[in-house]
């Protein structure tokens, strides 16, 4: 409705210019206001398209960075895990969960008992700290996660955490 407002308002106003100014001038000034709605609509355009990259990139980076922190997972050895709720209906029956103090209690005796987490070989483990640290190198929005996950591993007495942590932070790109 609003559009067809305006369309009526730019005719009405063409009528009186053209009455008051005559048919050349009208001419020129129907083509000069034809340029300008093709550059606005041609900017307006644009504009939108740009937004749309920058969304999309965003995009783009959200999921490389989950993916990114998968394979951080397979790095610290881990490629999964799965709760045995046979287990978690034993604590249950033994009340062994009620005499948790707080959340974080609950979490850890749940963690302790019914969580099986299955290991990664240590093959695919350096593959994964080896790809972490190149990935880091080619993209700099991963450097800093990489940086900080790979310090922690190396906390854990991998070696070749502590050689990438290394390159990563000396010379912030990897060759």
């Amino acid at each position: 409705m609003k559009n067809l407002i305006i369309l009526l308002f730019v005719i009405v106003i063409l009528v009186v210019f053209q009455f008051f100014l005559g048919k050349e001038a009208m001419l020129a000034l129907a083509g000069a206001f034809f340029l300008a709605s093709v550059a606005i609509g041609g900017w307006l355009s644009l504009e939108q398209y740009r937004l749309k990259l920058e969304s999309e990139k965003v995009e783009t980076d959200i999921e490389l960075l989950t993916l990114f922190t998968k394979l951080m997972s397979i790095a610290h050895g881990r490629s999964g895990y799965m709760v045995s709720e046979k287990i978690v209906e034993k604590m249950f029956e033994r009340k062994v969960l009620e005499n948790a103090q707080d959340l974080s209690a609950l979490r850890e005796r749940l963690a302790d008992a019914a969580i099986v987490t299955f290991p990664v070989g240590k093959a695919e483990q350096d593959a994964a700290i080896a790809a972490i640290a190149k990935l880091a190198g080619r993209h700099e929005i991963l450097r800093d996660v990489a940086i900080e996950g790979l310090r922690t591993l190396s906390t854990f007495g991998s070696e070749l955490a502590k050689k990438y942590v290394k390159k990563l932070t000396n010379t912030n790109v990897l060759s």
